[in-house]
């Protein structure tokens, strides 16, 4: 009965200290955090009115059409300065551009399949399916008639880091031997890219199964390495 007694008191006391151990831990990580989100506040605050702004740009696109497009009314929507917005977007033009951009690539997600042939089959049926759908083709077109009057260093800098993102597709491809390590990404993806926007918005055909089939067979049979064939 007494080692029983003893027992308790010991486990008491143990859960007593881990008790102590887990709250100054909880108040140390508290404290943490409203320092570490003293120092990120700044940033994080950016980042929430740049989400904030492309969301609401998206929504009047898509109710207005780009001549509806107002900036004002965005920056009023949203509860901030017009200021604002063009300390983060030099114009009109430069918002839209972006906030199309942004959201094809939430749409158009990149494959991994482990396959360069699987992932590009994928890739253009994702692109061609949204570049037709009417929200895709409003964005599309929306991207296009501003960009004639954004900069020309602007319009390379979105399409330089669009290439570059759906440049993943061949670099993984790279590392995995399928490709010949000297090829350049961003050629390849401004060759794919680019023949699904010339023959969609330049010829005005579809992005059919055909036209796709005969661009991944002209861009794989370019670059897959013999044994990949």
């Amino acid at each position: 009965m007494q080692v029983a007694c003893i027992k308790i008191q010991r486990n008491r006391k143990k859960r007593k200290e881990v008790d102590i151990m887990e709250s100054a831990y909880r108040e140390s990580s508290t404290e943490t955090n409203h320092r570490d989100g003293a120092r990120r506040r700044p940033g994080g605050r950016s980042t929430r009115i740049r989400t904030a702004v492309l969301q609401a740009t998206m929504s009047m696109l898509r109710e207005r059409g780009l001549e509806g497009l107002n900036v004002a009314e965005i920056a009023a929507t949203i509860g901030i300065p017009e200021s604002t917005i063009y300390r983060h977007w030099r114009s009109r033009e430069e918002l839209v551009v972006a906030t199309a951009l942004a959201h094809m690539d939430e749409t158009i997600q990149l494959p991994d399949t482990g396959s360069l042939r699987s992932d590009i089959q994928i890739f253009l049926q994702d692109s061609a399916s949204f570049l037709q759908s009417t929200e895709g083709q409003l964005f599309t077109r929306s991207m296009f008639a501003t960009m004639n009057r954004t900069e020309s260093q602007v319009r390379q800098e979105y399409w330089m880091s669009r290439f570059s993102h759906t440049g993943l597709l061949i670099q993984r491809a790279i590392e995995r031997g399928e490709v010949a390590p000297e090829t350049d990404p961003n050629v390849i993806m401004t060759a794919l890219i680019g023949a699904l926007y010339v023959r969609l918005l330049v010829l005005d055909a579809p992005l059919d199964a055909a036209f796709l089939r005969q661009l991944e067979l002209m861009l794989l049979d370019g670059i897959l390495q013999k044994r990949h064939l």
